[in-house]
């Protein structure tokens, strides 16, 4: 059997070297369709099943997530991590992590200070993860026990190398965090950056110190705050055994503290599917990206067993003298699917090149954003073996039907006929289904990719019901300074008052979410007096806190009542301000303004009605929202809005400048125009297009390949008959019609099924749509056109090559 595999091998390769044109074209049309396969595949790898780099024994760690009683999940407060850690019967390490930002300085001067993000983390972490520093140590026990008692920190190695050079001698130094002395301990591996997905941090300090990384905090508020739980799961314990012994632990927290966790649930899943972390944006683009390569794969398939059965035709002859000579139906199937294998190997090969290539492209899905993305993908062991594995079941799909069809040769018809005439009918009806088969797979994923620019295209040139250009947005928390909500109130009045003075200013205001912001939003569940909810009714309604003349600075129309002054502040009644959608819902066909609502035991009382802009995403409902005034709020964190005729550059040098005027040790966060920020919004929708796009071309490309290749062997086949008729008299426009002829009623046909499957395929879209319905008639002409023109095309260059057969040279053939 081996001496016979490898005669199989050995002639395989011989065949393929003898037919350079096919075999480049069908290992050209693998290595896409497996590369990128393999590049998505590399990219789930690194981002949902192996997503901490440098963690042992990653798929035992689940994350455990708070539910809240509106069912949405939240992070958890420190005491109830405590009692999870502590009574739980099915982990053997619970640990606690936060991602925080600081200001960082090397040296003793505050003047000169750095934004890093780094964690604050249980005591237990590093041990639990499995992680060992690469110089010094990680925490001690009894680091993590009494609040600011251990002022240290582990850096991590990329902090170490870019700041320090790599120098050993930094640990038992010291370095300032938030103005804070902190003593080096340890130098973490370099391979290690963190516990939330896709997110680099530069430092690790222990939980306890919380006051002085994380002020405005609390290590004994109840009420669900900052802690991200990981557990790892004791050996032979299953997720939905971890499930029954949080659930029963949350139940037992509800009983014992139903003010702060009534109806407050606990929920664990794999890290792939917690609510925080890179791997929460990319899934759905992941998941995408799966079932549009695998549908290339079909396509390629598809194309290289309608290859194959095409040659075969022009090896009938040959198949007729193995079988006469007493070879086996077996032994024919097996040595064409060594071929098909052989070929899929080297497409395989060649998609492992192009995964290399790939990999990076990943950054692309990320939107631009202040925090320190880090997704090391690489191609690894598991991933070459996945190319393998698709490389030699690919091989096995497109070479079995073929090796089927053609170990059944009709002996005496093939050796009459000179391997050229005498292929059966169904092999001819399977090459048509493959060829159909490619132009509805290619124009379902066309007319998709074609809906989803349309989409982007109108999102992009639609107004979110503000004005977004000329505006400047620069971020700030001064939590990190130490500020009360007070101080940065005062803070930033004063800042609004100078930055009034600068030329060409028109106007200032805070916010503290930007709309059709990728993360941040406020949720109230307020009581709105007078007014009984219907049965079911949901009554959470989201919100922002905004500064005096947000919105004449966004220029959203006040429609009733007025605007935030700067009178709003904590010594005054408070007030808010709705959208119309809320007007409508709660006081139809009356005046809302000096009606009120109730919200953290306050009554706050209506002076204003604005006309709705997009919130959330561009293809969202209208929704009832609520603007509360920034200096009725707590917090420190906002974002300066300054709407100017000036150069929005040399506007941001300016703001930072009257920043240190006023405090030297204010950091800007970062800074953007908002034009800039809306067109980031839409990056999902702009990434999904794109790779959509890039993905039905691939598809289309195969699918124009196939029926090129198809016709260029029937051509190849047919030089006889097309030698006869050019003797009888046919004419070159004669010929053209026949070969075109045949290969667009196979473009037609598929056209007409892919249209009908596209209609069905299309309805799951809608969602993802903004002024296009799933069945937009353009997008449906315009792709199927298109799809015409190629496959004429790929017509066009075979039917050309027949109009040039000379029938004396044809007929001296035979």
């Amino acid at each position: 059997m081996w001496e016979t595999l490898l005669q199989d091998l050995r002639y395989g390769l011989r065949m393929l070297a003898k037919n350079p044109g096919f075999t480049a074209v069908a290992v050209f049309s693998l290595a896409l369709a497996i590369g990128g396969n393999t590049t998505v595949f590399g990219w789930i790898q690194s981002v949902l099943l192996h997503p901490l780099p440098g963690v042992a024994d990653q798929d035992r760690l689940i994350a455990v997530e708070t539910r809240m009683p509106d069912g949405t999940l939240h992070t958890s407060s420190y005491p109830d991590y405590k009692d999870y850690r502590g009574h739980n019967q099915v982990f053997s390490g619970v640990i606690g992590v936060e991602m925080m930002p600081v200001n960082m300085s090397l040296k003793n001067d505050d003047r000169q200070v750095e934004r890093v993000w780094g964690e604050i983390v249980s005591g237990n972490t590093f041990d639990v993860l499995g992680v060992h520093a690469a110089l010094g140590r990680t925490f001690a026990p009894d680091e993590d026990q009494v609040i600011e008692a251990h002022p240290v920190v582990v850096l991590s190695h990329r902090l170490w190398t870019n700041k320090f050079g790599s120098d050993p001698s930094v640990v038992g130094k010291t370095i300032r965090l938030n103005a804070h002395p902190f003593t080096v301990i340890g130098i973490a591996p370099k391979e290690f950056q963190g516990d939330i997905v896709g997110i680099q941090a530069a430092f690790w300090v222990p939980m306890m110190m919380q006051p002085q990384v994380m002020p405005g905090e609390s290590l004994e508020q109840r009420t669900p705050t900052f802690v991200h739980i990981l557990g790892r799961l004791k050996p032979g314990v299953s997720l939905q055994q971890a499930q029954a012994d949080m659930s029963t632990l949350a139940s037992q927290l509800q009983r014992e503290y139903p003010d702060s966790n009534k109806n407050v649930g606990a929920i664990v899943n794999p890290l792939w599917k917690a609510h925080y972390g890179a791997q929460s944006v990319l899934l759905p683009v992941l998941l995408f990206l799966s079932v549009v390569t695998m549908l290339v794969l079909l396509i390629a398939c598809a194309n290289v067993a309608n290859l194959l059965l095409a040659r075969a035709t022009v090896r009938e002859k040959e198949i007729a003298i193995r079988s006469a000579l007493g070879a086996g139906r077996a032994r024919l199937i097996r040595q064409f699917l060594v071929e098909s294998i052989l070929l899929a190997l080297l497409g395989g090969a060649g998609g492992i090149l192009i995964a290399f290539w790939a990999t990076s492209f990943l950054g692309v899905a990320i939107p631009a954003t202040h925090f320190p993305i880090g997704l090391p993908v690489e191609i690894n062991y598991p991933v070459l073996l996945f190319a393998l594995l698709l490389s030699l079941l690919t091989g096995i799909a497109f070479g079995l039907a073929p090796a089927i069809l053609v170990s059944r040769p009709d002996v005496n018809t093939s050796l009459k006929g000179g391997g050229r005439s005498s292929s059966g009918m169904g092999r001819h009806r399977l090459r048509d289904l493959l060829v159909v088969s490619e132009m509805v797979l290619a124009l379902v994923m066309m007319i998709g990719a074609g809906l989803l620019v349309r989409s982007l295209r109108h999102a992009e040139d639609t107004s979110p019901g503000f004005v977004t250009n000329h505006v400047l947005l620069a971020s700030f928390d001064l939590r990190s300074n130490g500020y009360s909500s007070a101080q940065a109130r005062d803070f930033y009045e004063q800042l609004r008052e100078r930055l009034a003075t600068v030329p060409g200013v028109q106007s200032t205001s805070l916010e503290r979410f930007v709309p059709l912001w990728f993360y941040g939003r406020g949720e109230t569940r307020p009581d709105i007096e007078g007014y009984v909810p219907r049965q079911g009714e949901s009554m959470d309604i989201d919100y922002n806190d905004v500064g005096p003349d947000y919105f004449t600075t966004m220029k959203i129309p006040v429609v009733r009542g007025r605007e935030f002054t700067r009178l709003d502040r904590n010594d005054a009644p408070f007030v808010c301000i709705i959208n119309q959608t809320m007007a409508r819902r709660f006081w139809p066909d009356e005046n809302p303004i000096g009606r009120r609502l109730n919200m953290s035991d306050r009554w706050w009382t209506i002076v204003g009605v604005v006309k709705d802009i997009k919130y959330h995403s561009m293809n969202e409902s209208s929704e009832s929202f609520l603007y509360l005034p920034r200096f009725q709020t707590s917090g420190t964190d906002a974002n300066l809005l300054v709407r100017a005729s000036a150069d929005l550059a040399a506007l941001a040098t300016t703001v930072q400048q009257e920043v240190r005027a006023i405090d030297p040790g204010v950091v800007m966060l970062e800074w953007s125009d908002l034009d800039s920020l809306f067109h980031i919004s839409l990056s999902s929708a702009r990434t999904a297009a794109t790779l959509a796009l890039a993905v039905a071309f691939l598809g289309l490309l195969l699918a124009a390949i196939g029926i090129y290749g198809v016709l260029s062997y029937s051509v190849g086949q047919r030089t006889h008959e097309i030698g006869l008729r050019v003797a009888l008299g046919a004419q070159p426009g004669d010929i053209l019609r026949l070969v075109v002829g045949q290969g667009m009623l196979l473009a037609f046909t598929g056209l007409a099924l892919g249209i009908v499957a596209a209609l069905a395929a299309t309805r799951f879209m809608s969602s993802l749509l903004f002024g296009v319905t799933a069945t937009d008639p353009l997008t449906f002409a315009g792709v199927a056109l298109m799809l015409s023109a190629v496959a004429f095309a790929a017509c066009y260059v075979p039917a050309r090559r027949a109009m040039r057969v000379d029938p004396l040279v044809a007929l001296r053939y035979e």
